[in-house]
């Protein structure tokens, strides 16, 4: 796919999900990896973690899908496809703001995140599933998920200790 195929597609996907970053992932992944075959799970997973621990909008690791596949023309192609939207979207913010006592729009806007939620949790199924592939890697993902989740721990400390965890574990037994 040329970067501008690459890029209306982000923007299309993107609109799809309201813009909700990990929801984008399994739509990505259907797209790019399962039915154009042009980018791989790895590529896809370490986009989205590098991305998931930097600073910036949750679904910047798209510009690294679009680095993938384009270079740095991708890349920037991708940031726009991403953020256009969101600049279009800002009339209807305040079309939101003026009716948004109205029970339709109440309901409309729980149905939005309910979508939202479900959206995200299939994408850590979809992440999970592809990344989660040995006993190594199943220990690395309780200790993060306990770090992060459970211990409150700073999600860039929580990181680098469970990957250190997985570096002993592989160092120690590499067959698990």
């Amino acid at each position: 796919m040329n970067p501008l195929q690459v890029a209306l597609t982000i923007m299309v996907l993107n609109i799809l999900t309201f813009g909700n970053g990990p929801a984008l992932v399994p739509l990505l992944e259907e797209r790019f990896v399962t039915m154009e075959g042009i980018l791989t799970v790895d590529q896809l997973l370490y986009a989205f973690a590098i991305a998931r621990v930097m600073p910036g909008p949750a679904n910047a690791y798209v510009a690294s899908v679009g680095f993938f596949l384009n270079g740095l023309l991708g890349a920037a192609l991708a940031m726009v496809a991403i953020q256009l939207p969101a600049y279009l979207m800002l009339p209807l913010l305040r079309l939101h703001e003026r009716f948004s006592d109205v029970a339709g729009v109440k309901r409309f806007t729980r149905g939005l995140t309910a979508t939202s939620v479900g959206l995200i949790f299939a994408s850590t199924v979809s992440i999970g599933r592809n990344a989660i592939t040995s006993l190594t890697a199943a220990i690395v993902f309780v200790l993060a998920l306990v770090m992060a989740y459970l211990l409150k721990w700073n999600p860039l400390l929580s990181l680098a200790l469970a990957a250190l965890a997985g570096l002993a574990l592989h160092a120690a037994a590499p067959s698990l």
